[in-house]
């Protein structure tokens, strides 16, 4: 028998099936940027090189500019 699978990231027991699939406990997963946690929806296969892949610091807000010139 095998013994509990652990977190990718801080080495716990995982216990849920959702988090045995992406390798990764429910407390990390909160941890990491939109981005990463779809990165290792797509492939939890390559966990380590999401991680270490820098995340996009953004305040989830869409870049929008307003041309003054426009609307006057």
């Amino acid at each position: 028998m095998t013994g509990p699978a652990l977190c990718a990231l801080c080495h716990k027991p995982i216990r849920s099936a959702a988090a045995r699939a992406r390798r990764i406990g429910s407390r990390c997963w909160r941890k990491l940027a939109p981005a990463q946690r779809a990165a290792i929806r797509h492939d939890p296969t390559r966990l380590r090189a999401v991680l270490t892949r820098r995340a996009a610091a953004t305040d989830q807000q869409l870049a929008f500019t307003i041309d003054l010139q426009e609307i006057l």
